[in-house]
């Protein structure tokens, strides 16, 4: 009986867990959307996402011209996507935070046919 009671505890708040961290990506995401600074970034790797078999990350870097600091952003994208070195994306980024950010381009590149 109290087994049962943990399983299903136990099963909620993973569940829980995953849907807290949905919402939480989606509310950036729409912030990002509705306050973020559109830049463009150039991609500079591609590399295997180790565990996740369907997956691969995608590697942009940008450099604020106001401070000369660069900086790299990262997001999954399918292994169907082909995007090559130096290839431009669109990032979302916090004008006051640029390492919070979202790259918002990755979906329209995995379109382009190659």
């Amino acid at each position: 009986m109290w087994g049962t009671i943990m399983f299903i505890l136990i099963i909620f708040v993973i569940i829980a867990v995953g849907v807290g961290f949905f919402v939480r990506s989606m509310s950036k995401t729409l912030w990002l959307k509705q306050h973020g600074t559109r830049i463009i970034a150039r991609v500079t790797d591609s590399i295997f996402a180790a565990g996740t078999g369907t997956a691969k990350i995608i590697i942009a870097e940008w450099t604020d011209p106001r401070t000369n600091t660069t900086y790299q952003f990262r997001s999954y994208a399918p292994l169907s996507v082909n995007v090559k070195l130096g290839e431009s994306v669109d990032v979302l980024i916090d004008p006051d935070n640029p390492e919070r950010y979202t790259i918002t381009s990755i979906e329209s590149i995995s379109m382009k046919k190659r």
